[in-house]
């Protein structure tokens, strides 16, 4: 193969980079975090919430600061149970929210953990896994939306992030179905949220003029008498 056919291929074949990121993390250093938090759920135990709107529902906006796709979300929760045992089971659901009005719109992916951190009533770190994956796009708002599914009888402690400015736009709040209430970000829970790049690598946009010069050249090559 001559060298010209060989520039051309090499040049063609520039891949993109492709390495994970961290898209936003709240926990201080050594992924440590500040108890007591918030409690999720707990409409009967612990909030003892009156009906008809029971059990809480935690949200947080924020807004890449790069486009990814979502790989994992990490989070400091405590599994609460009810004493009398007639709690639900350690069951998490953790979900990726568009942005409507500032407030939580249409969910993207709801991610399901069954028997977090192994049904442990001591506080430990739980990850959920995106099975979808969906793009992130650099400064658009999204919110992570966390509750357990069963609002009523399960309960978890939401721990709290360390730091005075953890990146959060603004946080959102509600009891079973009633409409959300949002506030300013003011030291929010402790979560991070990890994702996937991909790039070109910087040499590509050159390689791959070389690429197309060098194809020139061989097709001139070929035209000539």
């Amino acid at each position: 193969m001559g060298r010209l056919a060989s520039m051309a291929l090499v040049a063609c074949s520039a891949t993109s980079a492709i390495w994970g990121a961290t898209i936003l993390d709240t926990f201080g250093p050594g992924s440590t975090f500040v108890s007591p938090g918030v409690t999720v759920g707990g409409g009967i135990f612990p909030r003892n919430d009156p009906p008809p709107n029971q059990g809480a529902t935690q949200a947080w906006e924020f807004a890449p600061t790069f486009s990814a796709t979502l790989d994992q979300i990490d989070l400091a929760v405590q599994y609460i149970p009810d004493p009398t045992g007639a709690g639900g089971p350690p069951d998490l659901d953790v979900s990726l929210f568009s942005n409507a009005a500032g407030q939580p719109g249409v969910s993207i992916e709801t991610i399901l953990l069954t028997n977090v951190n192994g049904g442990s009533t001591t506080a430990g770190i739980a990850s959920a896994l995106s099975a979808t994956h969906p793009l992130l796009m650099a400064g658009t708002d999204y919110w992570i939306v966390v509750a357990p599914p069963d609002l009523l009888n399960t309960a978890f402690d939401w721990k709290l992030s360390p730091l005075s400015s953890d990146g959060v736009i603004a946080g959102a709040s509600r009891l079973g179905t009633a409409p959300w209430q949002t506030f300013a970000e003011s030291g929010g829970n402790a979560f991070d949220i990890s994702g996937t790049v991909a790039t070109p690598e910087p040499p590509t946009s050159t390689l791959g003029t070389l690429g197309f010069l060098a194809l020139y050249l061989l097709a001139y090559r070929g035209l000539r008498p």
